[in-house]
């Protein structure tokens, strides 16, 4: 059985375990606590130096990166639409990479600054923020005008690329990331949701994990 190690409370997990709810793979799930660092124990980094998460072990076969873990679950257990055949894949793969490269960058960092910051007793770093908005501002509008057209990024129905792109939403609105200024981005994550079950059921999940976390730590820094 495939070994998933994860923490339910990340995007980038959230997009891993809509794979494997969608095509309902049997995978053995360790729970990596993030928030208390269990990513950075001797244990951990054996399985990932990079100290995140997901991760996936097959066998011999360990795969430390979303994106990654996505295709290869797809090939493993394909055929699905999230992954299609032929010249549609190339396209696929295009706004993958996209993703990584140039919009799922500035995210993370108003998670940092307006959530985990005030935990630790500090104020949010307003240069860190002004260059991430430069960022969303340069990069969103891109896809914004290509969902003018279109119900999902590479056509009528949801793929990968969908699942690597609106996980930037994950930690909405408690991270304040002003994507809600682009209406047809608005509309696609509605979509998705009601397209794939699996993804609005992690999306919840992942919400209620968090509140729950960020409550807790809220109420222990109030008691210290």
């Amino acid at each position: 059985m495939k070994t998933y190690y994860m923490d339910p409370r990340s995007g980038s997990c959230r997009r891993v375990s809509t794979v494997i709810g969608t095509l309902d793979i049997e995978v053995e799930e360790i729970f990596v606590d993030l928030l208390q660092g269990g990513n950075r124990t001797s244990e951990f980094l054996k399985v990932n130096p990079n100290a995140m998460v997901p991760v996936l072990k097959d066998g011999e076969t360990v795969l430390w990166e979303a994106s990654a873990i996505m295709i290869y679950l797809c090939e493993q257990h394909g055929p699905t639409e999230l992954w299609p055949e032929g010249e549609p894949r190339y396209d696929v793969m295009k706004w993958m990479f996209w993703a990584g490269e140039h919009f799922r960058i500035s995210a993370p960092i108003y998670f940092e600054e307006n959530v985990i910051a005030p935990l630790m007793g500090k104020q949010p770093d307003s240069t860190r923020l002004a260059e991430a908005e430069r960022r969303i501002d340069r990069f969103a509008p891109i896809l914004e005008a290509e969902l003018e057209t279109r119900d999902f990024i590479c056509g009528p129905a949801p793929t990968l690329a969908d699942l690597d792109l609106a996980a930037v939403v994950s930690q909405m609105p408690r991270s304040r990331v002003p994507y809600d200024k682009f209406p047809n981005m608005v509309k696609w994550v509605t979509r998705l949701e009601d397209k794939i079950p699996a993804w609005k059921h992690t999306g919840a999940e992942l919400d209620r994990k968090m509140t729950e976390s960020l409550n807790a730590a809220r109420a222990q820094t109030a008691a210290e």
